[in-house]
């Protein structure tokens, strides 16, 4: 399992939750315990690229299982 790691953010720097509605993308942080987990290396790259422009550099995690 893979979760990501915002670069820039030295508190609470795991997403959590991305929203993407009409008005455009949102997104929320927490710790790595509550982070948004994904199964799939390939969907955590597509999503890090998606946020890109408007929250910068994320980095994937591998959690141990």
């Amino acid at each position: 399992m893979f979760v990501l790691k915002q670069a820039n953010r030295k508190t609470k720097p795991y997403l959590m939750t991305v929203i993407f509605d009409s008005t455009g993308i949102k997104a929320s942080f927490s710790e790595e315990d509550k982070a948004m987990r994904f199964v799939s290396r390939g969907a955590a790259v597509q999503v890090s690229h998606a946020l890109f422009t408007a929250y910068g550099q994320f980095y994937l995690v591998e959690l141990d299982k």
